[in-house]
């Protein structure tokens, strides 16, 4: 297997889009506050909302924009592209946060979607004048929402940290590999990821 394949199967294994399931599926498998108060048909039906709102539903729109040919790929890495997909996303992102903060099933998840969304508008803002890598600010948000919230209620997620720091080095070799970003569009949406999340974490 060449490196540029292996980089692209990356880029699909940790699209942006699906950051949020992974997130999700990570804290009901943690022994945090999340994965003990619920019951497992509610996290069923936690994780069927997830996929539908931040997986099935802007993949359909992206379908759309690129039988309508208004976008090449999936990964719009054309900077002219990404506009509307982005706005779209922030929309499903704060409907998540919505739905979730309004029957109270997780109050870390449901700041973990805030974030996404606050992320997605700042990435948009940034894109009318330079490119930054998507994954990269996906991959930064997670290593920052386990960074926010051990420095918050003061535990212990070195490892969750660690593999998110992990994560953002194997994302970001896979980003450069495929020529689809320079070096400081890797770094700065990284940052970006990380410092949004640990902030909002740390005001839970």
């Amino acid at each position: 297997m060449t490196e540029t394949r292996l980089a692209r199967i990356i880029s699909y294994l940790f699209h942006p889009l699906l950051m949020p399931l992974y997130i999700l599926l990570l804290l009901l498998n943690l022994s945090t506050f999340l994965s003990r108060s619920l019951p497992f048909p509610y996290k069923m039906a936690l994780t069927g909302v997830v996929i539908l709102t931040t997986i099935l539903f802007p993949l359909f729109l992206t379908w759309m924009l690129l039988r309508l040919r208004i976008i090449t790929s999936l990964f719009m890495d054309k900077m002219e592209e990404r506009t509307f997909p982005i706005l779209a996303i922030s929309v499903f992102y704060y409907l998540t946060y919505f739905l979730l903060r309004g029957i109270h099933i997780s109050v870390i998840f449901s700041y973990y979607m805030l974030g996404a969304t606050l992320l997605a508008i700042l990435s948009l803002v940034v894109n009318f004048y330079r490119k930054v890598s998507l994954h990269m600010i996906a991959a930064g948000s997670f290593t920052g929402l386990f960074l926010g919230l051990s420095l918050n209620f003061g535990i212990n997620l070195n490892i969750a940290i660690l593999a998110g720091i992990l994560l953002g080095g194997i994302i970001g070799f896979a980003r450069l590999k495929s020529n689809s970003h320079q070096p400081a569009e890797i770094y700065s949406g990284y940052a970006m990821g990380v410092l949004v999340m640990t902030v909002l974490m740390t005001l839970l």
